[in-house]
């Protein structure tokens, strides 16, 4: 919020320079920035009267005037168009400094001499823009100095807070907070007294609020025959000052109360709200309202409105609708001061995309007891710049504010957790400072909180407010005394870390996604017609276009994260997931399952010197599964089964791993290349998806310790010709089912085809290690199995020995 030094002075009796406080605000946790001296380097500026205005005899759009400082009257060449006689108006005089200007000479313009110069706002430096010159008030004294008639120089400065300090979005409250921490007590300056005449307003107006918990409080006043004009100087100066552009008396008093005491006021041409009727309610589906700032919204029952008898007239908390807007015309308003449930504001700024002054504070938190002192603030304010006459009291809610909280508070555990010693004396009077009512019963005290701090709810927040007063750096910086003890990972995530970790010493980088897909998912994976994930469950009302369906694979996230990490000129990318899949069930329920999910693609991971450069192929998605299913259902009895899978894989290079009961466990292959070129990807590309339920399901439960051998192992290498027909897991298979307890280990260490080798066979040789728990193997032994397995292989598959 921006702020300005002046009108915090209004209430906080400061001496010395402003910009000696602000580190006090810096050090009790406020940020502050943007530091500006308005008015700074003025200097033989001064208020003057505008005599004679007549046309410059050289120039058609310049004026030649005579200027009275009071002393002497001054001839001035001016270009502006909105000077007249009998004005006043900041004159600097020749030798006078500005911003941006050292010293001002006199001129001769078009051949006129020029004794000084008419500034506008912009040229004082207190606007980023102007139109014309700026004019004084007619009471403005002749010949006085411009900075003490205007208040400067004043230091503007911007104040970035937390969510948690709405009590600090007002003038009003960073004089409260500079006063708790200088010892100062704030004051309003003599106020305009409310004057009520005429018939009582709860005659004239109607109030109906139909949700009391988006509106928990609403109160209005009725005033009449107000004249809507422009403002008195002194309050178009304080808006502007602060950048904010005067609109008319009336709405202007709505600002300055804003920007005074943070509560966000409203005002309705009330001959303009049918059946002088106001009803707080929820929008109806496809109301619409025309806005103050030139938009029209669509609504729906989210939305809290003001309405009046027939239609919507204010977005509650947000802004006010151009159909009860107050103009010139009016003459009879209806002003507002309510409390609105700040997240109900904070949905429909989001939603219709507005953000306003009011709707900030709302979002906050409002200061539920200063309400009625807001409204009649700004009541008489009114009656003061635009006249007219108030009624006779106040037209409110069924509820009202509502009461302040109280809290229990220790002093002894305020220190315990400071890690400081101060007095229960130092800590009560901290807390008072900051609008604490305070009740000492013992060693405890009975804390009644202030009402605009809608951050304090608990002791906790109250000890760190005596940390914040007491000044942070006055902490100790040793750091308390820690008990450590050992960290023991929680059962859930025990198998979730053992997913992780197998994948990540593959070298993949975990991915996260969000659960949904794009509509076209299934087209892009090119599934068939009746595939069971076409009929992946749709959302009503998704967050975007494309995430609109809850993903029953993890594949597509992945080919996403593939394909843009590719496109910034990678060679390869490799990713992995760990999540939910959605799968659609008959009847249209779904079924959470828990996968992990991998793709691999381009080029193949450490490569170097040693390992020349290579793509990764079928055999590194092998690779990955089987260390991952080892990692995860240990023990388990595996049965791998090629060329099942159809799309999004290619014929042929695909598998699926069976556990007990043949139950899926794992599926992947190489990615179709029409699936690849739906997904912008030229590399090679294979994926892999693992049932973690189902892993963790099939894995035998318990530790099995087997003792280190103490004889011999006995290896053979067997060369076979093998159909192609035939995959190496067959082979294996039944190398390992037909060698018996003492085969412990069958590698194949070397594929060959080429010469030599009848057509449809290849070659594939097997390192097959025999050893007996209880004995040393003869030679004979080891011969007789080696036979026993060829003679099998042959007859079962037609393998002959090379």
């Amino acid at each position: 919020m921006q702020a300005s030094s002046r009108w915090i002075l209004d209430y906080l009796p400061l001496k010395g320079p402003f910009k000696e406080v602000l580190p006090k605000l810096v050090a009790a946790g406020i940020e502050v920035g943007n530091v500006q001296e308005a008015g700074a380097g003025l200097s033989k500026v001064i208020v003057a009267q505008l005599m004679e205005v007549a046309k410059h005899p050289q120039a058609d759009r310049l004026s030649l005037t005579k200027v009275s400082t009071g002393s002497e009257t001054l001839q001035v060449v001016c270009g502006a168009k909105n000077i007249a006689p009998g004005q006043k108006v900041p004159l600097a005089l020749v030798g006078a400094s500005l911003p941006g200007l050292d010293r001002l000479e006199m001129a001769k313009i078009r051949g006129v001499e020029s004794f000084g110069m008419m500034c506008s706002a912009k040229e004082l430096g207190l606007a980023a823009d102007a139109d014309g010159i700026y004019l004084l008030p007619e009471d403005a004294p002749v010949g006085a100095d411009l900075k003490d008639y205007l208040g400067l120089p004043d230091t503007l400065f911007e104040v970035e807070l937390t969510p948690n300090r709405a009590d600090l979005l007002s003038h009003y409250g960073l004089a409260r907070e500079l006063g708790a921490l200088l010892k100062l007590e704030p004051k309003f300056p003599a106020e305009p007294k409310l004057v009520e005449n005429g018939a009582e307003a709860s005659l004239k107006v109607g109030l109906r609020v139909e949700d009391p918990t988006g509106c928990p409080f609403y109160s209005c006043r009725l005033l009449e025959g107000i004249q809507v004009g422009p403002s008195p100087r002194w309050l178009k100066e304080k808006l502007e000052r602060l950048g904010q552009k005067s609109i008319n008396n009336v709405v202007d008093v709505t600002n300055f109360i804003l920007f005074e005491l943070g509560q966000p006021l409203h005002t309705f041409d009330f001959d303009l709200l049918e059946g002088h009727q106001i009803v707080v309610r929820r929008a109806k589906s496809g109301e619409r309202i025309p806005l103050l700032d030139g938009t029209e919204k669509e609504l729906n029952p989210d939305v809290l409105v003001i309405a009046d008898s027939r239609k919507p007239v204010a977005l509650a908390g947000v802004m006010g609708g151009s159909q009860s807007m107050v103009s010139a015309g009016t003459k009879n308003i209806l002003l507002e001061a309510a409390l609105f449930q700040p997240g109900l504001v904070r949905r429909t700024a989001r939603r219709l995309g507005i953000s306003t002054d009011s709707s900030y504070r709302f979002e906050r938190g409002i200061d539920h007891a200063g309400v009625l002192r807001a409204l009649d603030r700004a009541a008489a304010l009114i009656q003061q710049v635009a006249g007219g006459e108030i009624l006779k009291g106040i037209v409110l809610s069924e509820s009202g504010p509502l009461e302040p909280k109280t809290v229990v508070f220790r002093p002894a555990r305020c220190n315990k957790v400071l890690g400081i010693q101060l007095s229960a004396e130092a800590q009560y009077g901290f807390l008072a400072a900051l609008g604490c009512r305070i009740l000492p019963e013992g060693e405890t005290a009975q804390v009644t909180l202030p009402t605009w701090r809608v951050d304090l709810n608990a002791e906790i927040d109250l000890i760190e407010e005596v940390a914040r007063m007491n000044g942070y750096d006055r902490l100790p910086l040793t750091a308390p005394p820690i008990r450590v003890s050992p960290s023991k990972l929680p059962e859930v995530q025990r198998p979730l870390r053992s997913a992780r970790r197998a994948f990540q010493r593959h070298g993949l980088t975990e991915a996260v996604n969000t659960s949904f897909l794009p509509p076209d998912f299934a087209d892009r994976l090119k599934l068939p017609p009746g595939h069971p994930f076409r009929s992946a469950h749709v959302l009503v009302n998704p967050i975007a276009e494309d995430q609109a369906v809850m993903r029953p694979t993890l594949v597509p996230s992945l080919l996403a994260n593939v394909k843009l990490n590719l496109s910034f000129q990678q060679d390869g990318a490799a990713f992995f997931e760990v999540n939910k899949a959605f799968l659609p069930q008959p009847g249209g329920t779904l079924t959470e399952r828990l996968q992990v999910g991998a793709v691999l693609a381009g080029a193949a991971a450490g490569t170097g010197w040693e390992n020349p450069s290579r793509n990764v192929d079928f055999f590194d998605l092998k690779g990955l599964a089987a260390d991952a299913l080892a990692e995860l259902a240990p023990g388990a009895a595996l049965a791998w089964e090629y060329g099942q899978e159809g799309f999004p894989y290619r014929t042929g290079v695909s598998f699926r791993v069976l556990g007990p009961g043949n139950t899926l466990l794992a599926w992947g292959g190489e990615l179709d290349p029409k699936v690849k070129k739906a997904y912008d990807i030229a590399q090679e590309c294979f994926a892999v998806e693992v049932n973690l339920e189902a892993c963790w399901a099939a894995a035998r439960k318990g530790v099995t310790v087997t003792p280190l051998p103490k004889f011999p192992e006995a290896r053979r290498d067997l060369a076979l010709v093998v159909p192609d027909e035939r995959s190496n897991a067959e082979i294996e298979s039944l190398i390992r089912e037909t060698g018996g307890p003492s085969l412990v280990e069958t590698v194949l260490f070397d594929l060959y085809r080429g010469k030599n080798l009848p057509e449809g066979r290849r070659s594939l040789a097997y390192r097959l290690s025999f050893q007996s728990p209880d004995r040393t193997l003869t030679d004979a032994e080891v011969a007789e199995q080696v036979e026993r397995i060829v003679d099998t292989l042959q007859k079962r598959y037609a393998v002959a020995l090379r």
